[in-house]
């Protein structure tokens, strides 16, 4: 395969990761970006670096933060895909079998529509196969043992692609050094500086996969894959140009097959509810849900926000419902579910709710992580209350991140500043329609609560709406998925 044709394909694969997640999962990577807060400070690079793969989660999690700007976290990612490609490319001995390079890209590809995959497994996959790359090179036991030693801490549990094709091409007694070191280095971080977290986290990685004790078959396969293509491409014979083509095709359908089989509609729209939401994309997700149906209690609460916010309330009917929860969710906490009501209880005057919806949904996140977007909002929650150290200490934070920081300076001419804040419109609204004095909060009583915003403020149109809309599917929670067919007019 000559120079101009290898360039060609890797652009290809660029172009097809890119497309994939601008038009296969719009969103994914925003809500990726959501779920951490990289920041620019020496104690958030110790504490990622602290644990088994720290340096691949500060490199991915740099990465992550540019999926903020609309199509530049997509072009990052397809610029990661093809150094991946690439690396493996190194690794293979036989130029005549480049298109065996794209096999484990593709897979990963197949693997990342999970969102619950992170970056980091492949950012460590990566530095493990460039290690191979060097290892076909300029082989040696003695800096391969140094590196299966160093590379555990550094990128996790991936280091082991490198050490299972440097076993494989060394082939005789001394790769047994390699096995050994492999297996001490695992003990011996489980036994002292790894503790507290379970054998299977530690054999197969801490920050690989956002669910806890979770090893997902794949990420094993892709492993698998990854080192043993290379390891074995010296005994590959020279392929003929027609099997050549046939392995490309292959690994296309395959690809595609496998993107297919993944997808989860449900998850899909979640995520794209929850982020036209984030924008304020009330026409948006009108349009969406008027397409697709919302399937969820989720999916219901952030197109029925919409409904009110774009002055189409009276259209409540046309979409399905879910009863009560539909409106506003109870307090649940992962780090999804929480996402639209925390939106609706500050837009409603519910301030307290709101933020403690949005701090339980930060607090649910794996790893000690935090949000930009939930802080940003616990911020906002604490200046409405009055609650000005504490404010300052989110805007602290958040001023040593990139996309949050001139949003955190600006937030500071509000500290301890009530023209400033009068002089706001949202926030002058807010502080105007918010409770007046303390109650019980009770989410069965959540139309109670309702009336009384209303009634210390006629201005809140959106409490009023709410409450005919909750009073009305009420009366219907006794059946599941019930389609609304009351009364309940917007503004």
């Amino acid at each position: 395969m000559n120079k101009t044709f290898r360039h060609i394909s890797s652009a290809v694969l660029g172009i097809v990761v890119f497309l994939f997640w601008w038009l296969f999962y719009p969103y994914a990577l925003s809500f990726q970006e959501q779920n951490q807060l990289f920041l620019f400070t020496w104690d958030y690079f110790s504490e990622r670096i602290s644990l088994s793969g720290g340096l691949a989660d500060y490199i991915a999690e740099f990465i992550t933060q540019f999926s903020y700007i609309p199509y530049l976290g997509e072009a990052l990612l397809a610029v990661v895909f093809v150094i991946f490609q690439k690396a493996i490319a190194l690794s293979i001995d036989r130029d005549e079998w480049y298109v065996l390079s794209f096999v484990a890209p593709v897979m990963m590809l197949v693997y990342m529509s999970d969102i619950y995959v992170m970056l980091s497994y492949l950012v460590a996959l990566i530095a493990a196969v460039l290690l191979c790359a060097l290892y076909r090179r300029h082989p040696g036991i003695i800096w391969a043992g140094i590196a299966t030693v160093l590379g555990y801490w550094l990128i996790g549990p991936a280091i082991f692609v490198f050490t299972l094709f440097a076993v494989i091409r060394e082939r005789n007694s001394k790769s047994l050094i390699l096995i050994a070191l492999s297996v001490i280095v695992v003990v011996a971080s489980r036994l002292t500086y790894l503790q507290q977290y379970p054998w299977k986290t530690v054999i197969f990685g801490i920050n690989y996969y956002r669910l806890p004790i979770t090893v997902p078959a794949m990420q094993l396969i892709i492993a698998g894959v990854t080192a043993l293509i290379p390891a074995f491409s010296d005994l590959l014979p020279k392929p003929r140009r027609i099997l050549d083509i046939s392995l490309g095709l292959l690994i296309l359908a395959g690809g595609t097959v496998g993107c297919w089989m993944n997808y989860e509609k449900d998850v899909v729209e979640l995520i794209a509810y929850d982020q036209m939401v984030r924008n304020e994309d009330w026409d948006g997700i009108l349009e969406r849900a008027e397409k697709y149906q919302p399937d969820s209690e989720l999916g219901s609460v952030s197109v029925n926000l919409a409904l009110f916010m774009s002055g189409r309330g009276n259209e409540l009917p046309k979409f399905k419902q879910f009863g009560t929860r539909g409106l506003i969710l109870p307090n649940i906490r992962d780090f999804i579910s929480n996402a639209s009501s925390t939106e609706v209880f500050w837009r409603l005057g519910m301030i307290n709710e709101s933020l403690r919806y949005a701090f339980d949904t930060q607090e649910s996140l794996i790893n000690n992580r935090k949000s930009g977007r939930w802080m940003s909002r616990m911020a906002e929650c604490q200046i409405l209350n009055g609650r000005y150290d504490v404010a300052e200490k989110y805007l602290d934070i958040l001023s040593h991140s990139l996309f949050y920081r001139k949003w955190a300076e600006n937030e500071r001419q509000y500290l301890r500043n009530d023209a400033a804040i009068v002089s706001n419109p949202i926030y002058a609204y807010l502080r105007s329609v918010r409770y007046q004095s303390d109650f019980l909060y009770y989410y069965p009583e959540m139309d109670k609560m309702l009336a009384i915003l209303y009634h210390q403020n006629r201005n809140n149109v959106m409490a009023a709406w709410y409450y005919q809309a909750w009073t009305a599917l009420k009366k219907n929670e006794n059946h599941d998925n019930q389609t609304y067919t009351g009364n309940a007019h917007g503004n």
